[in-house]
């Protein structure tokens, strides 16, 4: 597990994301890293968690909120918030990364990701970030700093001795939460739960006579028979309202669905247009919708498998089971990827070609979670000059191939693309076969695709082309057309 390398006063965090189970996760994750973490899961408790104290890092998930992440950050920027903030979303066009990194976010980690890269990441960016105003904690108007060690009420300076100092500045990083006895006893005196517990709160006493003078309001609350609070309560979480969903309701119920009168009023032709018209507008936007919701919970499922499999206690026939469960997981989040990848609205280039590289990479760019856990490995075989059509209906053709080739085999494979020009057309040949040790026989092309094939043939015809799938082979061709190549010879095969 990756951890702070520091062993000063650990990074305070405010997690952003109404995934309440995502959230919990992720918060208990990162503390084990050695991070403070507190979850927001709604705006509201966002904003007053950053009026009540400090946070050196906000990691915000952007499809939060009633409206989306994007429009808090600019909120928070527009009022001068400087704390660092990192986006997670399940968005990963580049034009998502753009538009967030515009808007203020220093760091953007797409869905699905590794835990360990998003501690990494974390250390780097507040290792980039570094604001000296940010280490000082903050709870009302009481205010410490780690690094001079100095306390300060309003304008009082408070003298403390260092045991205190650690004990106030350890509930301090947990402002508005409960801290038990047994943990403040272990953090400060390193005793284990065995220890006198009267300590704690002979120290408490001597924090309350320095810190709450009797003109002051009281910060230091006593929670009977648990430990000790500083500061008010932490904003409750809260359940979704009967106003919210009635806005969900009135939403749904604006959007233009045939109704029964209508139907039996109109003409067949006008019934079909109005069919035609749902399916084009909002199907599409639903599939995707419901496509990156069950995205969701696959995320989650993914880190908790990686951080489990990290528990060095773990039998080794356990961890093995896990790196099997851990994949399965990889390939059904890469299908929900595909699933939304193939109903998203593409808007023509208005250039008629594109290059072929570019074309792949924007494809396997929805399949990453699989090239990055080893789960597919594409090897491409073709002139690194070569442009074909830039139909979105190849686009297409290229992510259902992938996708079937995901859900129909449930081993790693390497995909093998060779492409090459041939009077105005490009002949390109997908091969694959299963990798790894143990490796098992895999099912050939009309077992892969079957029902899909008539829908391929069609598709390739539309884009003036063609498609087959040779019987018993693992393999298929796909031909489109091409432009034909510039001047002055050819470039360097991609490999």
């Amino acid at each position: 597990m990756l951890a702070l390398s520091t062993k000063s006063l650990p990074v305070s965090i405010l997690l952003a994301d109404d995934d309440a189970q995502l959230a919990t996760f992720l918060s208990k994750s990162l503390e084990t890293a050695g991070y403070s973490v507190h979850t927001a899961l709604d705006e509201e408790s966002v904003l007053n968690e950053l009026k009540r104290q400090n946070y050196q890092l906000i990691i915000l998930d952007l499809n939060f909120g009633r409206t989306d992440g994007l429009s808090l950050l600019e909120r928070l920027r527009a009022q001068g918030l400087d704390t660092p903030v990192m986006v997670l979303s399940a968005r990963n066009q580049v034009t998502d990364r753009i538009e967030s990194l515009n808007l203020g976010a220093d760091d953007y980690v797409t869905k699905p990701f590794s835990f360990q890269e998003l501690a990494a990441r974390a250390n780097a960016l507040l290792r980039r970030k570094t604001d000296p105003a940010l280490s000082i904690l903050r709870v009302e108007d009481l205010e410490i700093d780690p690094a001079t060690r100095k306390t300060h009420r309003g304008q009082r300076e408070i003298k403390l001795s260092p045991k205190e100092f650690d004990l106030l500045a350890l509930l301090m990083r947990h402002a508005g939460n409960t801290v038990p006895r047994h943990e403040l006893l272990r953090e400060c005196w390193g005793q284990e739960g065995g220890g006198d517990s009267n300590l704690v709160d002979v120290y408490v006493n001597y924090l309350r006579r320095k810190v709450d003078s009797p003109q002051d309001e009281k910060l230091i609350h006593t929670i009977r028979g648990e430990g000790y609070r500083m500061g008010k309560p932490a904003s409750p979480q809260k359940a979704a309202s009967v106003d919210d969903r009635s806005e969900v309701v009135r939403s749904l119920s604006s959007h233009s669905y045939p109704s029964t009168a209508a139907a039996e009023s109109s003409s067949a032709a006008e019934s079909a247009s109005a069919n035609a018209t749902v399916s084009r507008t909002s199907l599409p936007g639903l599939v995707h919708s419901v496509a990156h919701d069950l995205a969701q919970p696959l995320t989650s499922m993914r880190c908790f498998l990686e951080v489990l499999a990290l528990d060095k206690n773990l039998p080794s026939t356990h961890a093995s089971d896990l790196k099997v469960i851990e994949q399965q997981a990889d390939r059904a989040i890469a299908l929900t990827k595909g699933i939304s990848a193939l109903v998203r609205e593409l808007v023509p280039s208005g250039e008629p070609w594109i290059p072929l590289d570019q074309l792949w990479n924007d494809v396997l760019n929805d399949f990453s979670v699989l090239t990055n856990s080893g789960m597919l490995s594409v090897e491409r075989l073709w002139d690194s000059s070569l442009d074909v059509t830039s139909s979105p209906i190849l686009r297409q053709i290229l992510i259902l191939l992938v996708s079937k080739l995901t859900g129909r085999n449930n081993c790693p494979l390497l995909l093998t693309v060779s492409a090459e020009l041939s009077n105005g057309r490009c002949r390109m040949q997908f091969a694959w076969k299963a990798t790894g040790a143990g490796a098992v026989p895999i099912p050939d092309a009309r077992t892969v695709l079957a029902k899909d094939l008539p829908g391929l043939h069609q598709m390739a015809e539309a884009l003036g082309g063609e498609f087959s799938a040779p019987e018993h082979q693992t393999e298929v061709l796909l031909v489109v057309p091409a432009a034909l190549p510039a001047p002055g010879g050819k470039g360097d095969i991609v490999q």
